[in-house]
């Protein structure tokens, strides 16, 4: 589904990241990489629907390549990847859970959760799983049993304030993360085979019930 020019065309970019090469070759790169990313949004979308998460995506949910380097040490123009969502309302702006695919030199990844949360989101979760930990315990569970786990990467170094009584609890650690993402690895295969398709929508159902645990506390 995404061609094999895809990756080299993305290779080269991060080797020549400057305005002269992408003019240059911005044809190849919207009809190589940008216009073949739509259609797998789009392909999940359709896959996706009547699901416990009937998220969608399309041209409108995907990110510019270029980068606002206004206020970056890397004055770099241009993110050598392509990227975009997938919303329960198809926009970007959806903060109720979501899907972001990222399409890189290597092959890429997927999430799906709630990303990057501001300390006014995070507290109706970190509330729901303080005064619901089974029911926590159960999505953890779940989301274990698809092969899956919450990244543990984004996450407080002690307990965010509000919470020390809570230190000792079972799902203390849970209660430190500033994100609840799942996340999947993507090969070059998955793309060019167009396996990327079913291996997104799986990712997406699978984590229906983080999406409708945060939902909830919101």
């Amino acid at each position: 589904m995404i061609p094999a020019k895809a990756f080299s065309l993305i290779g080269e970019l991060d080797a020549n990241n400057n305005k002269a090469w992408f003019d240059a070759h911005r044809q190849d790169i919207k009809d190589n990489v940008q216009i073949p990313f739509q259609t797998v949004l789009e392909a999940i979308t359709q896959v996706l629907v009547g699901t416990p998460t009937p998220f969608r995506g399309g041209g409108q949910t995907m990110f510019r390549m270029n980068r606002d380097v206004r206020f970056s040490k890397d004055k770099t123009p241009y993110n050598p990847q392509v990227s975009g969502v997938l919303t329960r309302t198809g926009t970007k702006s959806e903060m109720a859970g979501l899907t972001f695919l990222c399409l890189d030199k290597i092959g890429g990844f997927a999430a799906s959760g709630f990303y990057n949360l501001s300390p006014s989101d995070l507290g109706p979760i970190r509330d729901r799983i303080v005064e619901k930990p089974r029911v926590f315990a159960d999505v953890v569970s779940e989301l274990a049993n698809a092969g899956y786990e919450l990244m543990r990467e984004d996450a407080l170094k002690s307990m965010p304030r509000g919470y020390s009584e809570h230190a000792d609890a079972p799902f203390a650690e849970f209660l430190k993360l500033k994100s609840f993402i799942v996340r999947r690895d993507l090969t070059r295969k998955d793309w060019t085979s167009g396996d990327v398709v079913e291996h997104v929508a799986h990712l997406t159902t699978s984590c229906s019930c983080l999406i409708r645990f945060g939902a909830f506390s919101s």
